[in-house]
Order: C-alpha cells, then structure tokens, then sequence
C-alpha cells in the first residue's frame, strides 16, 4: 500500500513530540532526514510544503535544524514557490523556524522580492 502525505506527516509529528518530550532535538533530526528523502524522491514531493508548514506552526519551538531536515528539502523548491507558501506559513503563524528560513531568503541580494522577504522579517521582529 502506497503512503500517502498524511501518513509522512504523521510520522513527522510523532518525531516532533518524540523530541519534545525528551528534549533531544536529534530524536526528530536523524530519523526525519531519512523520511525527507524519500519523500523527495516522489513524483509530488512539492504537495509536502504546505503540510509541512503547518506541521512546524502546530508544533512547540523545538530545533529543527539549521536548515535541517525540513530546509534541505523545502529550498529545493527555492523559486519554484517554496517562498509563496513560507510567506503565507509566516501570516499565519510565524514561528522561530520559519522565521530563520525567511532571513535565508532575505540573504539572496539576487531575488527581485528580497525587499519584500526583508520588510516582512523587520515587521515580524517587532
């Protein structure tokens, strides 16, 4: 039987309680860059961004990594609308962790929407 998003999702969520509870960040880290890559291997990989956005808004503060699991495999998508949704993640509900990302795409001097990414960072750490 085929795995469907909820499925991976749900098993991310249970890594991010598992790290939470016992306050070891790598209990999420280790076994989810493993889940991440094979959902990169999947035909509609970029249907995980959004459930993965809302996974990180639903969840406690904890490190995610720096970019980490979720980075790694978010920015591959980097112009290809992973900023679209990090933008509506971060109206939402900002949280540390995509703040952190939005501060990477503030340092891409190349991007024609930096001074957009950066006006909404300085808002946010107000």
């Amino acid at each position: 039987m085929e795995k469907k998003i909820e499925d991976y999702i749900h098993e991310l969520e249970r890594l991010v309680g598992l790290a939470e509870n016992k306050k070891d960040k790598y209990l999420f880290q280790d076994p989810a860059y493993e889940i991440m890559d094979e959902i990169e291997e999947l035909d509609n990989a970029f249907d995980f961004i959004e459930p993965i956005f809302l996974l990180v808004e639903r969840s406690p503060d904890i490190d995610f990594g720096g970019p980490g699991p979720f980075g790694s495999f978010l920015e591959k998508f980097y112009h290809d609308g992973y900023e679209d949704l990090l933008v509506k993640s971060l109206h939402r509900k900002p949280k540390k962790y995509t703040i952190y990302l939005l501060e990477r795409l503030c340092n891409d001097k190349n991007n024609p929407k930096t001074k957009e990414y950066c006006t909404l960072l300085d808002s946010l750490k107000k």
